[in-house]
């Protein structure tokens, strides 16, 4: 697959986790040092797109990519949450994350509550509930969460991710009546 990134600087924020040759991203071909990668191709779906995505295994893929470097409590982060770049294979049975282009470090709370808001966005009340625990009991199987961080952080992730979703023309909130209540039950962590 040939990836082209908008600026020399996305360019270098996806090189720079492509190169590590991760187990959860797709391997690193070639690149043209400008802003053009080749990577490995990975026939299969988005989550949003399955039915019943294990939210347990891809809590794993957080866990693994936050447990790779760590700055004072910042971690490094995928910080583009969308469920388009999550995917599952089924010819390797195993989810992989995409797009590296916005990556930063930060509190690894901020990307899985980041993730989380895209599903309590477009999913009923009683499905987003079992999706948070699926989600946050594995994550913390390998990975802590602070749960004060988390208290802090949750009503500034929600605004951004608000103001993400308006830019982009995104309203998924509008056509879900149980949105807010989703969000309400987040602070229950």
């Amino acid at each position: 697959m040939i990836k082209i990134c908008n600026s020399p600087s996305e360019f270098k924020s996806e090189l720079a986790i492509y190169r590590r040759q991760l187990p959860f991203t797709p391997q690193l071909l070639d690149d043209d040092g400008r802003i053009t990668l080749v990577l490995e191709y990975i026939e299969g779906m988005h989550i949003g797109e399955m039915p019943q995505p294990d939210f347990g295994k891809i809590a794993q893929l957080f866990a693994a990519l936050h447990q790779l470097e760590n700055h004072h409590g910042k971690v490094i982060c995928h910080y583009d949450t969308n469920p388009r770049n999550y995917l599952f294979s089924p010819g390797k049975n195993r989810y992989f994350m995409l797009d590296f282009a916005e990556w930063r470090y930060d509190f690894p709370e901020s990307d899985i509550i980041h993730f989380l808001l895209f599903f309590a966005s477009i999913y009923s009340h009683r499905h987003f509930c079992e999706i948070f625990r699926q989600l946050i009991t594995a994550y913390r199987q390998t990975m802590p969460i602070n749960p004060i961080e988390w208290d802090i952080l949750l009503p500034e992730i929600i605004q951004r991710f608000d103001t993400r979703r308006a830019l982009f023309g995104k309203r998924e909130q509008q056509k879900n009546p149980d949105v807010l209540h989703n969000r309400d039950f987040m602070y229950s962590l």
